[in-house]
C-alpha cells in the first residue's frame, strides 16, 4: 500500500548536555476501532508500545490502594499517543491457577479499568501465562479488557478469532495488530476451544501479508525469547528476519522481561524486548520497561523514540529518552530516530559579503522566532571581551588562538539589525539551517573545526532552550516531521 523508505540500523544510547553562554537569555474477523477523527493529509499517528503487564501477585496491592498513582508518572505520555498498546501478562479472572507453572499471576478483572484510566487502547493476550486459569480463564480476560473499552488481540474462543488482526483506524491512517506468542506454552486455539494463536511461521507470515494489503501500519506483536537476557536470541532474530519479508513495519517483542536494544532492519523498527512495564520481578534491570513510541504516516514508520520507565516502588516512573546513534530529528523535547529521510524544507543562506558583525561562520534565514516573520540567524567569531561572569571562570576557553570568541545572533533581515545575541557560545556553531522556532545546528571547538557535536535550539521568546547535544557531526536540516505544517530540527548523515 505504500513505497517503503531506505534502510537504517539504530540501537540504544545514554543522553548528554549540550552548551554554556554568557549574555542574553540563553538558558480478520478483521476488527476495526476509530479512535480519532481524520485530520489533513501528511498527519502522522503516534502508536505507543510497552511490555509486560502484570496486575497480580505483588503489584495488586498497590492497584487495589490507588489505582490512579501506579500510572500517574506515565499518564500524559500515554496520553499524548494516539494508540497506546502492551502485553497483558496476567489473566483478569476469578478462577483457580490451573497450570503446573508455579507462577499464579492471576488479577482481579477489575484492574483492567485502571489500565483503560491509563491510556491503554489495546492489549495483546497470547503468551506463556494466557491460559493459566484454564481457556474459560482467558475468556473471562478477554470479558475484562472489553468491558474497560480495550481491544485485545492474539486470543479468542477460537482460532479464527484469535488469528484475527486488530486495525485501528487513527487520523485517517489503518494500524493493523497481529499477535502471537512464541514461547509454545500457551493453549492453542482450537476450531472450536480457547486460546491464544501461537506462532506458527507459514501462517503468521501469509497473515502479515494479507494485513499489510488492507493497513498502512503493521505492527505483529511476539511473546518470546530467552528469559533475562540483555540482547536478542537467535530465535526472536529468526522470527524477526521473516517478519521484515512478510510486510511488517514494527516488531514488538516482550516476554524476556529485561529491555534489549531497539533497532530499524529491512526498513522495519525492531524492538525484541521491551521488558517489564509493570510487574512485580526484582533483580538486575526486571523493575526496568522502555517505551517505545512510533510516529508513522502514510508511506509507513516515520521515526521513534526510546523512553525508559522504572517501577521498582510499583509505581511507574519515568526516567528519560534515549539518544539516537544515526539520523535525528528534535521534536517535543527528545531526539527521535529517523527511519527514512524526510523531505527537508528550503532555506536561504546569507552571503558573507553583508555580515558586519563579526567573522561570519554560517547563516541562514527562516521563522526561527515562529511568528511567521523572517529573520537572519548568524554564528560567527570577533574580538573576544572579558565579562565579570566569564572572570568567576578561569579554567574556561573564551576565546580562540586568535583572540575571539563565538556568538549566534539573530538579526532582521535587512540591515541585519540585532534581536538577540549570545554573549559567548562554548560549544561554537559550524554550521545552522533555520527551522519555525527553532535551529538545527553543528558544533564544533574553538581551536579545531572538526564537528564534535549536533544539536537544536528552540526560541522561547526570549532566547533559546538547548537540546542536549549528540555525538559526532553531520548535516543540519529541517522538516515537517509530524505533520503539522511547521518544520523542526534534523540532523542527517551523522559521523
Amino acid at each position: 500500500m505504500r513505497t517503503r523508505p531506505l534502510e537504517l540500523t539504530v540501537s540504544l544510547l545514554i543522553s548528554t548536555g549540550l552548551l554554556a553562554s554568557c549574555g542574553g537569555d540563553t538558558t480478520v474477523t478483521t476488527v476495526t476501532t476509530e479512535l480519532a477523527q481524520p485530520t489533513a493529509a501528511g498527519a502522522t499517528v503516534r502508536i505507543v508500545l510497552v511490555g509486560d503487564i502484570m496486575t497480580g501477585r505483588g503489584v495488586a496491592g498497590a492497584l487495589e490502594t490507588d489505582p490512579d498513582d501506579v500510572f500517574a508518572d506515565v499518564r500524559h505520555l500515554l496520553g499524548t499517543a494516539d494508540i497506546v498498546a502492551g502485553n497483558l501478562e496476567s489473566p483478569l479472572t476469578a478462577r483457580p491457577h490451573v497450570s503446573a507453572n508455579e507462577n499464579e499471576l492471576e488479577a482481579n478483572p477489575d484492574t483492567a479499568f485502571a489500565l483503560a484510566k491509563a491510556g491503554f487502547d489495546l492489549l495483546a493476550l497470547p503468551n506463556n501465562h494466557s491460559t493459566d486459569a484454564g481457556p474459560l480463564g482467558l475468556l473471562d480476560t478477554i470479558a475484562a479488557v472489553e468491558d474497560a473499552e480495550i481491544r485485545t488481540v492474539g486470543a479468542g474462543a477460537d482460532a479464527a478469532s484469535a488469528r484475527a488482526p486488530q486495525i485501528v483506524a487513527a487520523k485517517g491512517l489503518q494500524v493493523g495488530f497481529l499477535a502471537f506468542d512464541a514461547t509454545g506454552v500457551g493453549a492453542v486455539a482450537t476450531a472450536d476451544q480457547p486460546g491464544v494463536a501461537a506462532w506458527e511461521e507459514g501462517s503468521a507470515l501469509q497473515a502479515v501479508a494479507d494485513l499489510s494489503e488492507q493497513a498502512d501500519i503493521v505492527v505483529v506483536s511476539i511473546h518470546g525469547g530467552t528469559e533475562y537476557l540483555p540482547t536478542t536470541d537467535p530465535g526472536m532474530a529468526e522470527i524477526s528476519e521473516a517478519l521484515a519479508t512478510a510486510g511488517a513495519d514494527v516488531i514488538w517483542g516482550h516476554g524476556a522481561h529485561v529491555v534489549q536494544p531497539v533497532a530499524v532492519t529491512n526498513e522495519m523498527v525492531v524492538a525484541t524486548s521491551l521488558g517489564n512495564f509493570l510487574f512485580d520481578q526484582s533483580g538486575p534491570d526486571r523493575t526496568t520497561g522502555a517505551l517505545l513510541e512510533i510516529m508513522a504516516d502514510a508511506t509507513g514508520i516515520a521515526a521513534y523514540r526510546v523512553g525508559i520507565t522504572d517501577h521498582a516502588n510499583r509505581r511507574v516512573e519515568f526516567v528519560e529518552w534515549l539518544e539516537p546513534t544515526g539520523d535525528a530529528a528534535w521534536l517535543d523535547g527528545s531526539w527521535w530516530n529517523l527511519v527514512h529521510t524526510p523531505p527537508l524544507a528550503a532555506t536561504t543562506a546569507i552571503p558573507l559579503d553583508n555580515f558586519r558583525h563579526g567573522d561570519l561562520v554560517a547563516g541562514a534565514s527562516g521563522n526561527v522566532t515562529g511568528d511567521g516573520i523572517s529573520e537572519t540567524v548568524a554564528s560567527f567569531r570577533r574580538p573576544h571581551k572579558t565579562t565579570p561572569f566569564m572572570e568567576t571562570h578561569p579554567e574556561v576557553q573564551w576565546a580562540d588562538a586568535d583572540g575571539r570568541s563565538a556568538h549566534l545572533g539573530v538579526y532582521e533581515p535587512k540591515g541585519l539589525q540585532e534581536i538577540w545575541v549570545a554573549g559567548s557560545v562554548l560549544m561554537p556553531i559550524t554550521d545552522l539551517e533555520v527551522c519555525d522556532g527553532a535551529l538545527a545546528t553543528i558544533h564544533d571547538s574553538l581551536d579545531d573545526p572538526t564537528p564534535i557535536a549536533a544539536g537544536a535550539w528552540e526560541w522561547n521568546g526570549f532566547g533559546f532552550d538547548t537540546a542536549s547535544d549528540i555525538p559526532g557531526g553531520g548535516e543540519p536540516g529541517c522538516a515537517d516531521l509530524d505533520g503539522d505544517g511547521m518544520t523542526e530540527p534534523v540532523i542527517l548523515n551523522r559521523s
